[in-house]
C-alpha cells in the first residue's frame, strides 16, 4: 500500500510541473476532526495557490478546509478574536497543503 501512495505521489508531483500544480482538497465540517483522508485533489491555474483555511473556536479546531484558491487574496488572512482564530495559508506546490 505504500509503494502505490508513494508512486501516486511522484506521479502528482511530476504532474505538478506542467499545467498547474495538485493540491488536496477536502472540506470537513464537523467539530473537532481535520480533513479526512479522501486524496482528493484540484489543480490549480495560473494565479491560483493551494490553500488550507482553519477555523480554530476556543482553542479546539472546528473545521479545515484544503484545495485550490479561486483568487490571491484568499490567501494569508489570519483573523483574531476574543474566540476564535480564523487562518488561511497558500503555497505552491505539488500537495503543499497536504
Amino acid at each position: 500500500m505504500r509503494t502505490v501512495f508513494n508512486g501516486a505521489f511522484i506521479f502528482f508531483c511530476l504532474l505538478g510541473a506542467v499545467g498547474g500544480v495538485v493540491c488536496r482538497q477536502c472540506n470537513l465540517s464537523i467539530p473537532f476532526h481535520g480533513c479526512l483522508l479522501d486524496f482528493g485533489t484540484c489543480r490549480t491555474k495560473p494565479g491560483q495557490y493551494c490553500i488550507k483555511e482553519i477555523l480554530i473556536k476556543g482553542g479546539i479546531q472546528w473545521y479545515s478546509v484544503k484545495g485550490c484558491t479561486e483568487r490571491q487574496d484568499q490567501c494569508f488572512k489570519r483573523i483574531l478574536t476574543s474566540h476564535q482564530i480564523y487562518s488561511t495559508h497558500c503555497c505552491h506546490r505539488p500537495l503543499c497543503n497536504f
